[in-house]
C-alpha cells in the first residue's frame, strides 16, 4: 500500500488496464501496452505487473481497486476517473458497496480539499464492510484469471493494510483544511455517538495524533519558556499567564479530539498529562511560594478548561481553583481591608486630630484630615465582596475605643451616624439593627449630659428631650415621652423637678450614668481582618492572624532520604484540615509530613519503618511556621500506637471521632508537636 496519499491512479489494474478476470498472458500483453503508450512510469508499469502476478500481493490490488461492480458501474467510475471528473465521481459512488465506495472517496480524499462530509462518509463506508461477499468475489474472479484462491485470513490482513491507507489518508486531508482540529472534533465525537464505530477510527485518530506532533511540540516548548520566565524576579505575571492560557487554546484546539478518543478508550492523553503537571507544578510554587493566589487560580482555571478529559486530574484541579479562588478573595480582602484599619489606628493615635476633623465636617465625601482618609479607605473596602460588614465592623470598633476609652460618645454618635447614612453600601439587616441601637445609647451618653444641665429649666429640658427622642428605642424611648407628657402638663415648677428626680432619675437611675457599649475592644494591632460577628450582642477582640497559604494535599516532605513503597491512607471527617507528622519511633526525628483536606480520603507512599504519629488539626492553613494559627487555631494530638511500616505493608488510620476506635490518642502541646 502507499504510505502517502491513498489512489486509484497508482494501482496496478488502473495502470495496465487490467481487469479482475485478466490472466497471466493477459497481463503480460498489457504490460507491452503500457510501456508502449507511455502514459506511466517505467518503473511503476513493472511494479504493477509484479503485484497483479504475485498471488499474495495481487490481494491488495484487488481490494484497493473496484471489487464487486457491474460492467456498467465499472465503465462510468473509470471515465470519470480518466477525465479527472471528481464532483460527478463524487455523485455517483451513492449506490456503490462499502469498499469500493471507501476507495473512491479515500481517493478524492487523497485528490481534492476533503470537507467534513466527505470525510464522515469515508468513516460511515468501513462500519460494515462485507468481508464474506469480497471473499467470493475475489475467488471467483481469480478462477476466471487463474490464480490461487485465498483464504479469509489473508483477506483480513489486507484489508486491515487498506483502513491503514485509507486512515493516513483521511487524516492528512484534515490537515489541509483551515481548522483541522474543530472538523476532526465533529467527525470523532459523531463516530462515538454511532453504535457501531467506523473500524478505521482509531487509526484515524492515531494518523491525526501523529501529524500534529510537530505542532504541539511547538506549543509545549512556548509553554516551557513562559514558565521560566514566571520565575524570573519580578515577572509580568499577568502577561505570563494570559499567554499561557492563549497556548493550552492552541493546544486544545488541535488535541482535543485525540483527548476526546482517549477519554472513551478509558485512557488519557499522555501529553496533555505531562503539559497539566509541569503548569500545575507552576501553580503550587506561584501559590505557596509567592502568594500569587490570582494568577495560580487563573492557570488552574485554564488547565481545567483544557483538559476536563483527564479525568484522574478533574477533580484536583476543580478543587484547586476552589482553594485558590477563597485565597484570592481573602488576599484582595485583606489589601482592601489594610489601609482602613491603618487609618483608623492613625485615629486612635492622633485623637485630638481626628475628633476636630469629625466635627467640623462629618463622615461623608467632604471629610477633613484623618476622617477623610478613614471615610476613603472606608468606600473602597465596603465596595470590596466580602467585606460589606467586615469594613462597617471596622469603623464601629473604633467609634467604641472612643465612647468607651475616651469618655467623648458624641464624636462616637458622630462616627456611628456617619456609617449608618453612608450613601453606598449597607450592612447586613442584622448588624444595621445592632448599629441603630448602639446609636441610640451613644446619642444617649451624650444628651444626658445635656438633660441634666438643664434642670430647673423646663424649656431647655423639653429641648433636650426631644434632642433625646430622635434616636431613643424600647423603654428609653416610652420615659422620656411619659415624662415630656408630665411636664407639658404646666404643674408648677417645684413639682415637675420633683417628679423627675422621683420618676425619672430614680427610676432609670442606669439611664442617666455614662453606658460603655458591650466589653472594651482592644485595638486592631494587626492588619489583618478583625474576626467579629455580628450576631453578639458583644464585639469580639480582633485576632492577628497568619495569611493563608494553598497546600496541596499529599506528602509536604520526605526526611528519610528513602523512596515510600508502603500504603499510608488517611481518612478524615469535614470541618478540619489535618498536617500529619510521622517521626521516627527511635530518635524521634521528623520524618514525613503530609497534608489533607477534611472529609477526604488521601493515600500515600512511605517509606519501611517504624513511626510514631502525631497531628495538627484546623480549618485554615496558614503554612508549615504557623500550622493552622496561634492558639486555640490549631489542635495537636498524637496516637500512642507503633507504626511498622513495611515494604509493602501499611496502614489505613481515620481521624474521626468514634465510638469503639481502636487507635488510642491524646492531646499534646505545641511543643511536644
Amino acid at each position: 500500500m502507499n504510505n502517502e496519499y491513498f489512489s486509484l491512479s497508482t494501482n496496478a489494474f488502473w495502470v495496465l488496464k487490467a481487469g479482475y478476470e485478466s490472466t497471466h498472458a493477459d497481463i503480460v500483453d498489457l504490460v507491452e501496452d503500457a510501456e508502449f503508450d507511455e502514459l506511466h512510469p517505467l518503473e511503476l508499469i513493472q511494479r504493477s505487473q509484479q503485484a497483479l502476478l504475485s498471488p499474495i500481493s495481487r490481494i491488495d490490488q484487488e481490494l484497493g481497486w473496484l471489487p464487486e461492480l457491474s460492467g456498467t458501474q465499472l465503465r462510468d467510475i473509470l471515465e470519470f476517473l480518466q477525465e479527472n471528473r471528481l464532483n460527478e465521481l463524487r455523485r455517483a459512488i451513492g449506490f456503490l458497496p462499502d469498499l469500493p465506495k471507501a476507495n473512491v472517496l479515500a481517493h478524492l480524499c487523497g485528490a481534492t480539499h476533503a470537507d467534513a462530509e466527505l470525510l464522515q462518509s469515508l468513516l460511515r463506508c468501513w462500519e460494515d464492510v462485507d468481508e464474506g461477499g469480497l471473499l467470493r468475489f475475489i475467488n471467483s474472479q481469480r478462477q476466471l484469471s487463474g490464480f490461487p484462491q485465498i483464504d479469509r485470513d489473508q483477506l483480513r490482513t489486507s484489508i486491515r493494510a487498506l483502513e491503514a491507507a485509507h486512515a493516513r489518508t483521511a487524516a492528512m486531508a484534515i490537515w489541509r483544511l483551515d481548522e483541522p482540529g474543530k472538523v476532526m472534533e465533529q467527525l470523532v465525537d459523531a463516530e462515538l455517538r454511532n453504535a457501531h464505530t467506523s473500524n478505521i477510527l482509531a487509526g484515524f485518530v492515531r494518523e491525526y495524533d501523529n501529524l500534529s506532533e510537530p505542532r504541539l511540540t511547538q506549543i509545549s516548548s512556548e509553554i516551557d519558556e513562559q514558565i521560566e520566565l514566571a520565575r524570573q524576579p519580578k515577572p509580568n505575571l499577568q502577561s505570563v499567564t494570559k499567554e499561557i492560557t492563549d497556548l493550552l487554546r492552541r493546544w486544545d484546539d488541535v488535541n482535543q479530539p485525540v483527548q476526546v478518543f482517549e477519554q472513551h478508550q478509558g485512557h488519557e492523553e499522555g501529553r496533555s498529562k505531562k503539559i497539566y503537571e509541569k503548569l500545575r507544578s507552576l501553580c503550587l510554587e506561584l501559590a505557596n511560594e509567592r502568594g500569587e493566589f490570582r494568577h495560580a487560580k487563573r492557570l488552574s482555571e485554564a488547565l481545567l478548561q483544557t483538559f476536563p478529559e483527564l479525568e484522574s486530574v478533574a477533580e484536583v484541579l476543580r478543587d484547586d481553583v476552589e482553594q485558590l479562588e477563597t485565597l484570592d478573595q481573602q488576599q484582595n480582602q485583606h489589601a482592601a481591608l489594610e489601609p482602613l484599619i491603618e487609618a483608623c489606628e492613625a485615629a486612635k493615635q492622633q485623637w485630638t486630630s481626628f475628633k476636630s476633623g469629625l466635627r467640623n465636617k462629618g463622615f461623608t465625601r467632604s471629610a477633613i484630615g484623618l476622617s477623610k482618609g478613614i471615610f476613603t479607605s472606608f468606600e473602597i473596602a465596603v465596595k470590596t465582596p466580602g467585606l460589606e460588614d467586615v469594613a462597617f465592623l471596622v469603623v464601629r470598633d473604633l467609634a467604641l475605643f472612643i465612647n468607651n476609652e475616651k469618655n467623648d460618645p458624641e464624636t462616637a454618635f458622630r462616627l456611628i451616624d456617619g456609617v449608618i447614612n453612608y450613601n453606598g453600601a449597607k450592612p447586613s439587616r442584622e448588624l444595621l439593627g445592632k448599629l441603630e441601637e448602639e446609636r441610640a445609647v451613644l446619642h444617649k451618653n451624650w444628651k444626658m449630659e445635656e438633660l441634666k444641665e438643664s434642670a430647673g429649666n423646663p424649656s431647655a429640658m423639653n429641648r433636650a428631650i426631644d434632642e433625646m427622642l430622635k434616636y431613643a428605642q424600647g423603654k428609653d424611648r416610652s420615659e422620656l415621652l411619659e415624662l415630656k407628657s408630665k411636664m407639658e402638663r404646666r404643674k408648677t415648677f417645684r413639682k415637675i423637678k420633683n417628679l423627675f428626680y422621683l420618676s425619672f432619675w430614680g427610676g432609670i437611675a442606669a439611664f442617666i450614668g455614662f453606658f460603655v457599649i458591650s466589653e472594651e475592644i482592644n485595638s486592631p494591632d494587626s492588619r489583618s481582618a478583625p474576626r467579629t460577628s455580628t450576631s453578639s450582642t458583644s464585639v469580639q477582640r480582633t485576632e492577628v492572624l497568619p495569611d493563608p497559604v494553598f497546600q496541596a494535599p499529599g506528602v509536604m516532605w520526605n526526611r528519610t532520604g528513602m523512596k515510600g513503597s508502603a500504603p499510608f491512607e488517611i481518612k478524615t471527617s469535614p470541618g478540619s484540615d489535618y498536617f500529619v507528622k510521622l517521626v521516627d519511633y527511635q530518635t524521634g526525628a521528623d520524618a514525613i509530613g503530609i497534608f489533607v483536606k477534611g472529609g477526604q480520603v488521601l493515600e500515600v507512599q512511605i517509606p519501611p519503618g517504624s513511626y510514631k504519629m502525631r497531628y495538627a488539626s484546623g480549618r485554615t492553613w496558614r503554612g508549615s511556621s504557623h500550622l493552622f494559627g496561634p492558639g486555640q487555631h490549631t489542635s495537636f494530638a498524637q496516637s500512642t500506637s507503633r507504626f511498622d511500616f513495611t515494604l509493602y505493608g501499611g496502614y489505613t488510620v481515620e481521624l474521626i471521632r468514634q465510638v469503639g476506635g481502636n487507635m488510642p490518642t491524646s492531646a499534646i502541646s505545641k511543643s511536644q508537636f
